[in-house]
Parts: C-alpha cells; sequence; structure tokens
C-alpha cells in the first residue's frame, strides 16, 4: 500500500502527521520524505543523528544497478526505537528536477513486507511529484482550522482532484484536519474543501516536537492525545479497526509485479494503486 500526504499553503503538520501515523502503524510502515521542495526530518527528528547517506537521492542513484529492495535496505535509517524507519528526503530544491518521480511511486507501490507513507510536502502541480501520487493507493491532503487554512485547501483540493482525476467525492482524495475547531471543526472544512472527512489529529506541541522538533520521548508518549488519534486513524485507513471493513481476497485489481502476474499480500489481499481504500466501503464519519 502506497499512501501520499500533501498540504496546502497555511497548512500544518505533514512531515508530523506522517511520521505519527507511521509509528503506529499496524503493520510494517515505511516513511519515505518526498518533498520536491527539500526535507527537514534529519533536522527534526532525533535531534539531527543521521547517517549521511540515508537519503532519497542516494536510494534512487542505487536503483542503477540493484533493486529497490536492497537500495531502502542500504538507505532507510530509524533513528529511534520509537520511531518508524524514515528514507530522509532531497538537500535541496534543484535535486527534484532529476527525479523519476513517476517511476518511483510504481516502485514504492510495490515494495515488499511493509506499506510506504511518503511525505510530499506542499503540493503544486508544476513540481513533479504528480508522477509520484497517481501511484498512491490513498492521498490525503493535510489541512489546518483556520479560516486561511481552509481557504488554500480547497485551491489545492480542486487542483488535486483534477490531476488526479478523482471525481467528486471519490475516497481515494480524503482530507486530513490537523488541530480541528480552532475555529471551524472538521466536518465544516471537508464540507468547504469538497473533499471526504478521512480523520483528525489534535492540537498537541508537546508530541508534536518529538517529530518535528527532535523532542526526546516520555514514558507516556504512546497515551499522549496526538499518538492515540494517529492509531485510531491507521486503523481505520488500513481497516484494522472493523472486521466487516478487511477487503475480501481478489476484490481489488491487483498490481503487476513486472512479470505479468500479480502480486498478493501475505494476508491474502491484493494491493494496487487503482484500489479502494477500506474507508470507501465503511460510509461512516471521521476516527
Amino acid at each position: 500500500m502506497l499512501i501520499g500526504m500533501v498540504s496546502a499553503k497555511a497548512s500544518p503538520g505533514v512531515t508530523t502527521s506522517a511520521l505519527a501515523l507511521a509509528s503506529v502503524w499496524p503493520r510494517s510502515a515505511l516513511v519515505v520524505e518526498a518533498d520536491p521542495f527539500g526535507g527537514d526530518v534529519r533536522a527534526g527528528l532525533a535531534a539531527g543523528q543521521w547517517p549521511p547517506s540515508s537519503g532519497l537521492v542516494e536510494a534512487v542513484a542505487d536503483l542503477r544497478s540493484v533493486s529497490l529492495d536492497e537500495a531502502l535496505a542500504r538507505r532507510v535509517h530509524r533513528p529511534a526505537a520509537w520511531a518508524p524507519p524514515v528514507l530522509a528526503g532531497l538537500g535541496c530544491v534543484g535535486q527534484a528536477a532529476t527525479l523519476p518521480w513517476g517511476r518511483l511511486g510504481a516502485d514504492l507501490g510495490r515494495v515488499r513486507d511493509a506499506d510506504v507513507i511518503t511525505d510530499c510536502g506542499r503540493y503544486l502541480p508544476s513540481d513533479g511529484v504528480l508522477g509520484l501520487l497517481r501511484e498512491c493507493w490513498l492521498v490525503v491532503l493535510v489541512c489546518g482550522s483556520s479560516l486561511r487554512a481552509v481557504r488554500s485547501a480547497a485551491r489545492v483540493g480542486s487542483l488535486l482532484s483534477r490531476d488526479l482525476g478523482c471525481p467528486p467525492g471519490d475516497p481515494r482524495l480524503s482530507l486530513l484536519v490537523v488541530a480541528p475547531d480552532d475555529p471551524y471543526g472538521s466536518a465544516e472544512v471537508a464540507g468547504a474543501c469538497g473533499l471526504p472527512l478521512l480523520g483528525e489529529l489534535p492540537d498537541d506541541p508537546r508530541a508534536a516536537g518529538v517529530w518535528s522538533d527532535g523532542g526526546a520521548s516520555w514514558r507516556g508518549f504512546g497515551r499522549s492525545p496526538l499518538q492515540r488519534s494517529a492509531r485510531r486513524l491507521a486503523e481505520r485507513i488500513t481497516g484494522t479497526d472493523d472486521p466487516d471493513a478487511v477487503r475480501p481476497r481478489g476484490e481489488d485489481r491487483p498490481r503487476d509485479d513486472g512479470r505479468g502476474e500479480s502480486r498478493s499480500r501475505d494476508d491474502g489481499s491484493s494491493t494496487g494503486s487503482g484500489t479502494t481504500p477500506p474507508v470507501a466501503r465503511r460510509g461512516r464519519g471521521a476516527a
């Protein structure tokens, strides 16, 4: 499963949301920092203690001679016991133009033994990352609840719907509201943006600082409002909070593995960028 997370101008928390989700994901999960404007995760997570070659550019260069699984094994870094494995992002903006975003997305969608959550930063149609987003099983637009954030998200949501070919209400493009009720509630924000509401994450500065500013974890970190909400959201996305939402075997279109054969997950469900997320079949409100 490949998930893309993007933001609009004045919208907070894509990197924090991606890391929090991956840290409590019901299955193995990997975060790929795919922001075309350059990554910040190395500066914000684990106080900058990162190997020098644990980045996206190095992994893409490795693909010239090795498989993606081997490239990830070389370059992915887990900075702390409580953090998910991460492939850090670009060092500068100019590197984005050299990356084959569409091929990268297709390859990430075929990663074995883990779901991949990509932090794609602020969305601009011209930055190249659209090729990756088109390979995603689910694209999540992260939005705050202020008037300025909602206005920006509504404009970007319309662009994404057009660029991804998602008709109105298509849950493959959904909204995540960070710090709701400041002042607008999540349902109001989703209505203004014209997108299905996937869920919400609370304003929890102490826990968010662990992911964004090198803050130290603590004994009750896993029970913080942010982590508890992220766990519920992760379970909702994967369908593990509702046995009735688990995909029947063979229901979804499988992804071709490059040899003309479909590849299935170990749990018996097929994977692919053209599948419908479990939330589409649930018909329920946000977690």
